[in-house]
């Protein structure tokens, strides 16, 4: 018999963790398969259908037989839609050579970290933060530096925290408004302020507004009140979350035609193009159509009662505390006061971690831990589902953690 195989991996990996919002999701599946009665809050993805014009848009393209390669970076037709979707939501006029799509937004922020950052950069992401920032940012060969946000600022970074993080050796600054974790949403002043600073700086700006659609306050874009930073800017958005598209795999990168094209670049050796079908439902969400509008506009109305559904059941577990989200539809509780105490049959947790294991296998709920946000002693969990099962769910993280 032949000795044990070895297998030497690419360095880079040694520090990558793996997605924690996947891992739960193939854990709650296993527990389903075995008849286990589990209540996901893990999932960041709308409940809801795709809203019909968008697929009927890609049957059409199926009977049309759009079942062969696209242009790297998306159909002629797609990328003017984007385009004109951009340019309405910026102010600024995009061109079709600034814009580029993608296999779902994560790719787009994959691809323009590979693009942007090299060995010795930075790139500052803010705590908490979406999970695969960090990681993409290590594959990229850079180091993420992540101020730590609080509760006392809405979980938003302050002028001051991002000018002591810059330096000479800082790449890209990243902001994400509406936030995943934490549903803040920057306001029109508190853009400003960064703005200010940002302009102090020759950082590259990733501002990624995956979650722009639901927004239960006004909405303000960076580009909107510093359109002077443009020329250094990356916008990444995409379908999966406004049109409840996530597995359509449909996303966007606009920025400065340099860097469009260096992503292209770089997709014209890896995926290419994302799905020719998906690209026609995606034509079909950018095109200005009021049967989707309202389909829209509805969801995030249902998903604003569910929000202010699962905050007043939060209020009622002795031991935890929530801001208010202003947008997603996520929210991020302080569970601090749980940790390192008795809880029902005399179980202690000593970090977040451990509690969301223990709510996993003692009252069959899925969040997930602040640790894989960058925030010890937080949970997320995603509202994304039926008011009952909210109830449901909130009365079992009740029950599993009184103290007996």
């Amino acid at each position: 018999m032949s000795a044990k195989m070895e297998y030497r991996l690419a360095r880079r990996l040694a520090a990558l963790e793996a997605s924690a919002t996947a891992a739960m999701t193939a854990r709650v599946a296993q527990m389903r398969a075995a008849g286990i009665k589990v209540i996901s809050f893990s999932v960041g993805e709308p409940d809801f259908d795709t809203p019909e014009p968008i697929k009927q848009a890609a049957i059409a393209g199926i009977h049309a037989n759009h079942t062969h390669y696209t242009p790297t970076g998306g159909t002629l037709e797609l990328r003017k839609a984007v385009a004109a979707r951009v340019t309405a939501d910026q102010g600024i006029n995009y061109g079709i050579g600034q814009v580029t799509v993608t296999t779902g937004a994560k790719e787009a922020l994959y691809l323009a970290f590979q693009a942007l950052c090299e060995e010795g950069d930075e790139v500052v992401v803010p705590a908490p933060y979406w999970v695969s920032y960090v990681e993409q940012v290590k594959l990229a060969g850079a180091t993420p530096v992540t101020p730590q946000t609080t509760e006392q600022t809405g979980f938003k970074l302050t002028p001051e925290q991002l000018r002591a993080s810059l330096n000479e050796r800082t790449r890209v600054v990243v902001l994400n408004s509406p936030s995943n974790p934490t549903g803040a949403v920057y306001s029109a002043d508190e853009l400003s302020a960064l703005a200010a600073v940002l302009r102090d700086h020759s950082a590259m700006i990733i501002t990624d507004e995956i979650y722009d659609a639901i927004s239960y306050v006004p909405y303000a874009r960076l580009l909107r009140i510093a359109p002077d930073l443009a020329d250094r800017a990356l916008v990444v958005n995409g379908a999966a979350k406004a049109y409840a598209m996530t597995g359509w795999r449909v996303g966007y990168v606009a920025g400065p035609q340099p860097v469009i094209e260096a992503i292209k670049a770089i997709q014209s050796h890896t995926s290419t193009h994302t799905s020719s079908i998906s690209q026609d439902a995606a034509l079909a969400a950018y095109t200005p159509n009021p049967e989707i509008e309202a389909t829209v506009a509805a969801m995030t109305a249902e998903f604003l009662r569910r929000r202010d559904l699962i905050l007043s059941l939060l209020a009622t577990i002795p031991g935890v505390t929530c801001t208010v989200p202003d947008g997603a539809f996520y929210v991020f509780p302080n569970v601090n006061a749980l940790l390192n105490r008795p809880l029902r049959n005399g179980k202690v947790c000593a970090t977040s971690d451990e509690l969301n294991l223990y709510l996993l296998e003692e009252a069959h709920i899925a969040c997930v831990a602040g640790e894989a946000f960058g925030a010890p002693g937080y949970l997320r969990l995603s509202y994304a589902t039926g008011s009952e099962e909210i109830r449901i769910g909130m009365e079992r993280f009740r029950a599993a953690v009184q103290s007996e």
